[in-house]
């Protein structure tokens, strides 16, 4: 099923008023603006990534630890920002399956609109056989017919596939904060309140958080991995598109995602899981 192109404002439900979950706790950290991030090396769009999943009450911890060695992204006046994205993928979900059995050289197709800054990028998300991760991006339009010229130039530049045969499939929505090493080229991104959806359902999460920390190669001494290790939260290969993918379209094989998404099943006292 490929699923109709909507407007962004309609994909998913969201109350303005509502107060992410991180409010309280992230007060503690001192904060950095946009453009001081984008002096820094901080910015890493080559990086090596380490993704961490948690509980609400767990991140709150993990916050409070790192709150001396970390300041906290603020954009606006605002510390938690709305991402909404959409995936696109062919009908036969190839970049889903190269991901599931393991292609080295693997590539994401999405849409992204960051609320904070109301800004939407087309972005290419390429990871190596190295295990290195490149994006690659341009600033655009939320769009609800096709790839513009100007998409079309870009993705023939950047995306090895034709992308006239790419469809959105999946929209995810999340709340996040983003601490940044006052020492090191490293980020931490905390997402939370992530929900799934493809056009007729939608999927949430309210107690989980994912984790990641962004860094150059060669970074050591990170607090936060420190910090995640003493806490007994181990690194997991976790990738929004595939979990979607995964519980929306069960069809599909996933093998390669079970684990998590039995650790997702029973965080959320045993919903929705596609085993």
């Amino acid at each position: 099923m490929i699923m109709a192109i909507g407007q962004r404002e309609t994909v998913m439900p969201y109350n303005p008023g509502e107060k992410p979950a991180l409010c309280s706790v992230i007060s503690e950290c001192e904060s950095i603006s946009l453009s001081e991030l984008e002096e820094t090396k901080a910015q890493l769009l080559t990086r090596v990534e380490s993704k961490h999943l948690m509980t609400l009450g767990q991140c709150r911890e993990l916050v409070r630890t790192l709150a001396g060695s970390y300041r906290i992204l603020e954009i606006q006046g605002i510390k938690i920002g709305r991402y909404e994205t959409m995936y696109y993928d062919t009908p036969s979900f190839l970049t889903y399956l190269e991901h599931h059995n393991r292609k080295g050289n693997r590539f994401k197709l999405r849409l992204r609109h960051y609320d904070t800054s109301d800004e939407t990028y087309l972005e290419v998300k390429k990871k190596t056989n190295k295990g290195s991760t490149e994006k690659s991006r341009i600033r655009t339009s939320w769009s609800t017919s096709g790839f513009s010229p100007d998409q079309v130039a870009f993705l023939r530049a950047a995306f090895p596939y034709d992308c006239r045969a790419f469809h959105p499939v999946l929209w995810t929505v999340y709340n996040r904060c983003t601490l940044v090493s006052k020492k090191n080229p490293e980020r931490i991104t905390l997402d939370t309140g992530i929900m799934f959806g493809d056009g007729e359902k939608v999927i949430s999460y309210p107690d989980l958080v994912i984790g990641e920390i962004k860094y150059e190669k060669g970074v050591k001494n990170s607090p936060a991995l420190l910090a995640l290790h003493g806490m007994s939260i181990r690194k997991r290969a976790f990738s929004k598109y595939c979990i979607g993918v995964s519980l929306l379209y069960s069809w599909l094989k996933h093998n390669r995602f079970k684990e998590n998404l039995l650790f997702l099943s029973k965080l959320s006292g045993g919903g929705t899981a596609a085993c």
